[in-house]
């Protein structure tokens, strides 16, 4: 189960942000962060995932820049946002065509996909007069943020359209969390087990689910290749490397 905190009461939210803390329970949410600054911080000490309002595109960075300052390095962190259009909520106003940093047709989108601009009969939309007019500009919106972002710090444009990219990633590790797999030993060095403890729980054949309940979340997932940290009398820090088949079963267990 995911509890959101969001639209409860102050004080009703800090009770139960308590009893989260008390549990140790990490499946908590901000869906749109309905709620107040003091709790967010706590949900990401909870390796909780946060999705803000999404609103203007400069509000939104500005949103961006408190969450990475708020973030845990103990979890795995990407953000989304809340766009709340289901409950009529107000969405992103343009910027105006008329800016120094506008939004150029077309653009590579989130995973390079090339998108320009959208047309509905003879409607053509653009987020720099429009705004986010419906749901289908959200990735010009996302483009909208890169713009806004560098330029107020250059090189920030990519880092927030990162953060939103690695948004996914960061929720389905929060469910993992939630239905009892403990975070990656990596960025939590408390939960490292022995190199031989490790050796004696994995073997050939486990499926992804197995291996994670017995060592924890990868710190890194890529392709058929997953890697944890295990500990040694003298090494404080040693990589497991875990391959996969297709069919998600173990191939290969290697020290590197």
């Amino acid at each position: 189960m995911i509890f959101d905190p969001d639209h409860m009461s102050v004080k009703a939210r800090a009770s139960a942000l308590d009893q989260i803390d008390d549990l140790g329970y990490h499946g908590v949410i901000s869906s749109h962060s309905w709620a107040t600054p003091d709790s967010y911080p706590r949900i990401y000490q909870e390796g909780g995932f946060i999705t803000p309002y999404a609103g203007d595109s400069t509000g939104f960075v500005e949103k961006w820049r408190a969450h990475v300052g708020w973030a845990d390095p103990r979890y795995y962190w990407g953000i989304g946002y809340g766009a709340d259009m289901n409950g009529l909520g107000a969405q992103g106003d343009p910027r105006g065509t008329d800016v120094s940093n506008p939004v150029t047709y077309p653009f590579k989108g989130l995973g390079g996909v090339t998108i320009d601009k959208q047309q509905a009969g003879e409607r053509v939309y653009d987020i720099n007069a429009d705004g986010v007019a419906q749901y289908g500009l959200y990735p010009d919106w996302i483009q909208d943020l890169t713009k806004v972002a560098d330029k107020q710090k250059r090189g920030d444009g990519a880092k927030i359209e990162d953060d939103m990219a690695r948004g996914a990633e960061a929720y389905l590790q929060m469910w993992e969390r939630a239905d009892g797999v403990k975070p990656d030993s990596c960025r939590n060095p408390g939960l490292r087990k022995s190199v031989a403890r490790v050796g004696s729980l994995l073997h050939r054949g486990m499926t992804t689910t197995a291996v994670m309940k017995a060592v924890g979340q990868p710190f890194q997932r890529l392709g058929a290749t997953y890697r944890f940290c295990a500990k040694s009398d003298s090494d404080p820090r040693v990589v497991v490397r875990v391959t996969f088949s297709k069919a998600g079963k173990v191939t290969g267990i290697k020290r590197t």
